[in-house]
């Protein structure tokens, strides 16, 4: 095997005088400047070329990428040092980005390894990769390169003979982000990545589908949140208290104290109920407002209507009067306290956006959480599950999806594995992450961020219980920055705004900081792959997925040419705007 050769082969032997570029002049701790004396090999380095330079001993070698080729005299003083320094007519830049170890004998290896333990001597030859060195490099990069398995995203830029392969452990297990402007090419990254995934037998993957982009794959489960058949419903009981609070408690209320107490004295009742009645093995002592039993939200509109208008026994009656030897009473502690509590709450059972929460036809027993959670983890039919959310309210947007975040997390976290067990790692694809992993908390709800610190959880511990994250996004300027530092992997497209470019330089390392300069001049399909799954970071040309998501993109000035498969029906559009449904 060809492949497998390269990975236990010499280095040394692909590294042949005809790809030497020429000699080291200059070191620092980031850069290697290397004098071109032949202005026909300068004609033919490329920005982002992988090139390899002598290490320590004949075994180690140094990787870098080129970053600029220049045929002039250049005074060269980033370090500010009292005396410039000169370079020869034809030179050129490398970045240092890892080492590279020959292993022997049987059964071993080689390897790379992103670390600068050594620097190049001046004077020393360095050599442009060529297909056999760099098929060496990116297997040692790999591991299993010659494995069917591998994630492989597209081919290098410099040189497209060769595969990009991730290491699909590290890319998933320590979180990724691909980030890029609009029309860059994320969804079409998305869906290559589910392709590749939806190939191994038990692959496990949730998409957060915002926009219906992703709702035609035939390989995915298709999820609709909507009170429609087929559609999944998010009853009241899966939310936990703040977040019921949140959505219908108004904190700045002289009554919300109130409010807030008839409200969990209810559910509270309720459950402890549910678990006496039909959870035997269950002590209805450790139940709390939080625990996930179920409760009707139509009696809870029933009890607070009730208690608004309750008046309580005093244990007296009227001596006199037309009310002789009736009871006395008093207004019950709700009494007209609970008002405008029930009208957000009737206002939202009778809203039909809302019916995925309220409509109780099949959410009334505690086994419902069962079947939600083997719907949208399960992978025995299909690998692949997207959720589509673009029909549930923009102001529930974030409270929903934290929702079902939190309860993957908890069954997650609950599993037990056997002693020679682990859990089934899952992993949660966060489409448009910036509108619900803002940065800006300031106009945040309270159960909003609290949606937020399930991600943040995650973000921190996922990989413990087996559950990684691949956040999109378009601005990564405004992705939560606790979440973005815990991802390792960076999958960066075409981007052009200043504050995001900064965004994506401050979760490099220093050493790869320039590579963002590379970012604005990116063509459709082309990406940048930084991080621990890949080591070697580079340009690379990304694979196409067989099946392409729906673009969100409409060509205007097209379409205002030749009106092509455009659909412009006001009757029917008001009519599914009366009807909350596009059906």
């Amino acid at each position: 095997d060809k492949r497998g050769n390269f990975m236990a082969g010499n280095i040394n032997d692909c590294l042949a005088d005809t790809n030497c570029i020429g000699m080291v002049e200059n070191v620092d701790t980031r850069k290697v400047v290397v004098g071109v004396e032949n202005e026909g090999v300068l004609n033919t380095l490329k920005i982002n070329d992988i090139v390899v330079l002598g290490g320590s001993n004949s075994d180690e070698k140094l990787i870098g990428i080129l970053t600029k080729v220049t045929k002039k005299k250049v005074e060269f003083d980033e370090t500010e040092q009292a005396e410039d320094l000169l370079y020869s007519n034809n030179c050129c830049v490398i970045n240092l980005v890892g080492s590279f170890y020959n292993k022997y004998g049987a059964g071993s290896e080689n390897k790379f390894k992103r670390a600068i333990n050594t620097y190049p001597e001046i004077n020393s030859k360095v050599y442009q990769a060529n297909e056999a060195a760099m098929q060496m490099i990116m297997n040692a990069v790999s591991g299993k390169a010659a494995e069917s398995k591998s994630l492989k995203i597209g081919h290098f830029a410099s040189n497209k003979d060769v595969a990009a392969i991730l290491d699909g452990n590290r890319f998933f297990q320590r979180h990724a982000c691909i980030v890029g402007s609009t029309g860059s090419g994320k969804s079409y990254t998305v869906a290559s990545i589910l392709e590749k995934a939806n190939q191994l037998p038990y692959a496990n993957m949730v998409v957060f589908d915002l926009h219906g982009e992703y709702n035609e794959l035939s390989y995915a489960e298709q999820i609709k949140i909507c009170d429609e058949p087929g559609g999944l419903h998010i009853p009241l009981w899966f939310f936990n208290y703040e977040e019921i609070h949140s959505l219908f408690v108004e904190s700045s209320e002289g009554t919300s104290t109130n409010q807030r107490a008839a409200v969990i004295n209810y559910i509270l009742q309720k459950k402890k109920e549910y678990i006496k009645n039909n959870m035997s093995a269950v002590s209805e002592e450790i139940v709390t407002a939080d625990t996930p039993v179920p409760f009707s939200a139509k009696e809870l509109i029933e009890y607070l209507e009730n208690q608004n208008i309750l008046e309580v026994d005093t244990g007296e009656v009227y001596k006199s009067g037309d009310s002789k030897g009736q009871a006395k009473t008093k207004k019950g502690q709700y009494y007209d306290k609970l008002t405008n509590l029930i009208t957000r709450l009737r206002t939202k059972m009778d809203d039909k956006k809302y019916g995925f929460v309220f409509d109780e036809k099949h959410t009334t027993q505690a086994d419902y959480l069962n079947q939600f959670a083997a719907r949208i983890m399960g992978n025995d039919k299909y690998r692949i599950k997207v959720i589509d959310l673009s029909e549930v309210p923009s102001d529930m947007l974030a409270i929903i999806i934290g929702i079902v975040t939190r309860i993957i997390y908890d069954i997650q976290f609950w599993m037990t594995p056997a002693k020679d067990e682990v859990r089934h790692p899952l992993v949660l694809v966060c489409d448009e992450a910036h509108i619900y992993m803002s940065n800006d908390m300031s106009k945040m709800k309270a159960v909003e961020k609290k949606s937020l610190e399930i991600f943040e959880k995650i973000a921190k511990e996922g990989r413990k219980y087996g559950i990684g994250l691949l956040i999109v996004s378009q601005r990564p300027a405004e992705l939560n920055t606790t979440i973005m530092s815990q991802c390792n992997n960076i999958v960066s497209l075409k981007v052009t705004n200043d504050r995001d470019k900064s965004a994506v330089a401050a979760m490099l390392t220093d050493s790869l900081v320039g590579i963002v300069e590379m970012l604005p001049n990116l063509d459709v399909g082309e990406c940048v792959v930084v991080g621990d799954a890949i080591m070697l970071p580079s340009k690379i040309i990304l694979d196409k997925p067989k099946e392409k998501p729906k673009s969100a993109t409409i060509d205007f000035w097209d379409r205002w040419c030749d009106g092509k498969q455009t659909v412009f029906d006001i009757d029917k559009a008001t009519l599914n705007l009366i009807k909350q449904s596009r059906g």
